[in-house]
């Protein structure tokens, strides 16, 4: 498993759906125990997932990130918080996840394919 991704997009998800709390209606019954439990779950079903099925490119990760956030998101919230929340909530900040992590893996591949990580400035 790859712990790097897995602990970036549990960072990257608790972020999103904290801030998203406050923005998007029908989310706001997430507490910070609860952000914390589901960025961690979405994290590691998304990692294992790409294990799974052998996700080569950003795309297809980026894509079932998406899956895996919109259900988890969705079904933590209407299963064990008790409420249920807009459909359009859920795909959106499942959205606002993928796209984030899709901007950084991109941005983490540019600067080791051009060779921009770990060089000496004198």
């Amino acid at each position: 498993m790859n712990w790097k991704s897995w602990i970036w997009r549990t960072v990257i998800a608790f972020v999103t759906l904290f801030l998203g709390g406050y923005l998007i209606p029908g989310l706001s019954v997430f507490t910070v125990p609860h952000l914390l439990i589901v960025s961690i779950l979405l994290a590691y079903l998304a990692t294992a997932g790409e294990n799974v099925l052998l996700t080569d490119t950003r795309q297809k990760k980026s894509i079932l990130l998406f899956v895996v956030s919109a259900v988890t998101i969705y079904l933590y919230a209407l299963v064990l918080v008790r409420e249920r929340p807009p459909a359009v909530s859920a795909l959106l900040m499942a959205a606002l996840i993928s796209g984030v992590d899709y901007v950084l893996q991109s941005r983490e591949d540019y600067a080791v394919t051009s060779g921009d990580e770990g060089a000496v400035q004198e």
